[in-house]
Parts: C-alpha cells; sequence; structure tokens
C-alpha cells in the first residue's frame, strides 16, 4: 500500500533515472552500487487505451481516490488486464504443454547480460524482416561473442510507433494483416543451442513477425524452456553488449506470462 506523497518521495530520491526511452543517468559510475552509471527503463506504462495484440484491453476503476495535493489519504485502483498486457514476460507453458509457469523461472534467470541486435535500417524498409543467424554472427565479429546466459533483444525501431496507436503498432494493412519485425525460429534455436541464451526480448508485439500464422519462434523459445519479453521501448538506448537486464515480472500463481518492469543498467 502507498501512500498520497509517496510518489513525490520517490521522484526526489531517483532524480536523474531515466524512465524511458528519452533519458539517461548522466552521473558518475561511482555513485550507483555495483558499478552502474545508467539505469534505463524499458517499459510502457500500462493504460486503458495502450496498443495491444487485439482489442481486450486493460481497464481500471478508482476504488479510493488520491486526497487533495498535501493531505493525508489512501489512493487505490482496480485492474483487470490479461497476462500478456504491455511489457511483458511469455514463459514457456504459454505456448509448451508442461513448460515452467512464471514462478517456476529462478531469480538468476531475470539479471542477465543484455546484447542488442540493431535491425532498425532493415525494419524500416521491410516490416516482415525478422532476425536471422547471419545478423548475430554479423553482430559477434563487431562485438564478440554473445555472452552466455545472456538475453538477445531485437532493436527494431517499432516502439516509435507505440504513441501511434494500435494500426502502427500492429503494422496492419488494407486487408487487417499484422506487418512487423520478429525472430526466426533458426535463429532462436541457434542461440539457444550454440550460444546457451538466457532468454530473448523483442520491441514489437510478438517474438514472431506480424505476419506469421505458426508462431514459429514462440515454439523453438518455449521448447527451449527459455522465456521471452514483448513490447519492450527504449533499445536504442542501450550499448550492443555490456548492459544488465533486470526483469521485474509479476508472479502470479499459475501465471503464464505477466506484465514487466524492465531496466537495463551498465
Amino acid at each position: 500500500m502507498c501512500l498520497h506523497g509517496t510518489g513525490e518521495t520517490v521522484r526526489s530520491r531517483t532524480e536523474g533515472v531515466a524512465t524511458g526511452p528519452a533519458s539517461t543517468r548522466p552521473s558518475d559510475a561511482r555513485s550507483w552500487p555495483g558499478g552502474f552509471g545508467r539505469v534505463v527503463d524499458l517499459s510502457h506504462t500500462i493504460s486503458p487505451d495502450m496498443p495491444s495484440w487485439d482489442e481486450v484491453k486493460p481497464a481500471r476503476e478508482t476504488l479510493s481516490p488520491p486526497a487533495p495535493d498535501g493531505e493525508f489519504g489512501f489512493y487505490l485502483q482496480r485492474w483487470s488486464l490479461t497476462e500478456h498486457t504491455g511489457t511483458h514476460l511469455d514463459a514457456p507453458g504459454h505456448v509448451i504443454g508442461g513448460g515452467r509457469l512464471v514462478p517456476d523461472i529462478a531469480p538468476e534467470e531475470l539479471v542477465v547480460p543484455a546484447v542488442v541486435l540493431d535491425i532498425r535500417e532493415r525494419a524500416a524498409q521491410d516490416p516482415d524482416t525478422t532476425v536471422e543467424v547471419d545478423d548475430v554472427l554479423a553482430f559477434e565479429r563487431e562485438h564478440g561473442p554473445v555472452p552466455e546466459g545472456a538475453a538477445v533483444l531485437m532493436c527494431s525501431g517499432w516502439s516509435a510507433k507505440w504513441a501511434e496507436g494500435d494500426t502502427a503498432v500492429r503494422g496492419l494493412d488494407e486487408d487487417g494483416a499484422r506487418h512487423f519485425p520478429g525472430f526466426s525460429p533458426q535463429v532462436c534455436e541457434f542461440l539457444v543451442d550454440r550460444r546457451s541464451v538466457a532468454g530473448f526480448g523483442v520491441d514489437t508485439l510478438s517474438s514472431d513477425p506480424g505476419n506469421s500464422t505458426d508462431f514459429p519462434a514462440h515454439e523453438a523459445i518455449g521448447r527451449a524452456d527459455r522465456w521471452g519479453l514483448e513490447a519492450l521501448t527504449g533499445l536504442d538506448r542501450l550499448p550492443p553488449v555490456g548492459a544488465t537486464l533486470t526483469v521485474g515480472v509479476l508472479p502470479g500463481l499459475d501465471a503464464s506470462g505477466g506484465p514487466s518492469r524492465v531496466l537495463a543498467l551498465w
């Protein structure tokens, strides 16, 4: 339970921490425990009119209104949303029967090195493009091997469309078909088998490209007992390597996934 005024207190203590893609904290790294100099929030704010995969939207109800400015009181809302709302994590059991669910994912699996594969230039020309093994190999020639246990994140630039609403984020064409980038199943299998990654992330609505009908990337990730993050934002703020990702997923009982506050630190 949070008291009225807590937000101002927290803001005063965290001034300079990035709260989205627009800013980072330009302070000396020694001021942060663990030697981190920057913290970036990779999460979209949940709201009733946010873009979504379908027409099911989050809903909220005010149970107790905010107290007048400067006065003490308890502000409380009730939310109704699906497990896969906004920036969220897919557990393996979301797509594979008997697969692990959110509470089964160990804490150490949710604090991992981040690797950012930047395909923005290609995605701008071809919204149906996918991350392929050649993208990983090209990345490694420039930046070194993908670290074991890393999260591999696709930066397609798609999160910039978030403010434009559902049509833009879904990449809908005249026939209502979706078009946005994703991972190929081959690169998912390669990254699991050859690089032992911990998970995957995209700045679109799905690990698979929007035009997929059988979702093979989801299946490859789920069968490999890995998690996938969807609807990330601000990936263009991260270095290609060197950041640490923390995934604060809602730990619902038997949850197939959960809305997440995802932070990058470096």
